[in-house]
Parts: C-alpha cells; structure tokens; sequence
C-alpha cells in the first residue's frame, strides 16, 4: 500500500511541476516536487524503494516531458540512492540533515542532468546558464523540504513503531 501512496504522490508532483508550475506568474520558480520527494522517501522507506520508485518516476518523466528517454530515470536514480546512503550514516534522521541532503542532492542532479544533456548535444547552455539555475533550484527546494518534511513523515513513517532499523528504513517490527 505504501508502494502505490509513494508513487502517487511522486506523480502528482511531476503533474503539477508540468503545469502549475509553467502558468505565469508561477513559472519564476522551479520547484522539483519529484526530487524533494524522492529524498524523503530515501529517509523514511530506505534505499530499495527509493532507487525503485526513482527509475518509474524518471521513466515517467522521460516519456512524458523528456528530450529523451532515461535521462531521468539516470538521475533520479542517482538521486535516491545518494539520499539513502546518506541517512544511513546518521543515527538521527532529522529536518537538518534532510534539508542539507535536499540542497546539495539538487545540485547534483542539475549538474547530471546538465552533463548528459551536453554530452549527448541536446544543449547549448553554458555553464554559468546550469549554475544559476541549480543555485535557484536548490533555494526552492530547500524551501519546499522545509515545508513538505512533517507531512512526509506522518505519511511514509509505519504507523506501529517510530523506529529506524539497520537499513536506513523505518523498523517494522
């Protein structure tokens, strides 16, 4: 049941980065819904579901709205297992170290994004170009950690124990 919550909830985020967020005045800023969420499912679910609900996110994406396919996938699936393997070197998972993991996982996938995209010659952007946009992408993002963390941890944390296992996943015991 988790599974399909999580995957909703990522689907709803790539809805609405593809259409509210590309509506004036609200196109000035660019939130990545799927990426602040894929981040808080890597603290709350673990590294498996991460990675996994990543690639299907980012397959989605591709399909959808991409230039071509994999590049998503490819990086949020970096993304994911970034995230949970860096929560799984804290004991104390907290609103800190996510929004810091948040910031700079962002700019990691910016520049991922950005070198394939350059790699492949889908763009022409300099450099200066993606690092103005990751510099305002991880702002926002870390805004929106801030603002999507507690009702992310009501929803993803199982209900029986609030404890962490060994993983890096909520202890189901």
């Amino acid at each position: 049941m988790r599974w399909a919550i999580t995957f909703i909830t990522l689907w709803l985020g790539l809805i609405l980065e593809a259409t509210l967020f590309q509506i004036p005045p609200m196109n000035a800023i660019h939130p990545d819904f799927v990426l602040v969420i894929l981040v808080l499912v890597a603290l709350m679910r673990g590294s498996n579901t991460a990675v996994v609900m990543a690639i299907l996110i980012g397959l989605v994406d591709d399909i959808c709205y991409g230039s071509f396919i994999g590049l998503n996938a490819f990086a949020f699936g970096i993304v994911a297992y970034f995230a949970a393997a860096v929560f799984s070197q804290f004991l104390q998972r907290n609103l800190a170290v996510t929004f810091f993991t948040t910031v700079a996982l962002t700019f990691l996938h910016t520049w991922v994004t950005y070198g394939l995209m350059r790699l492949f010659q889908m763009t022409a952007d300099p450099a200066h170009y993606a690092l103005s946009e990751s510099l305002q992408t991880m702002i926002v993002n870390g805004i929106l950690v801030l603002l999507l963390y507690p009702a992310y941890v009501k929803l993803l944390r199982d209900r029986r124990s609030g404890r962490y296992d060994a993983r890096g996943s909520v202890d189901a015991s």
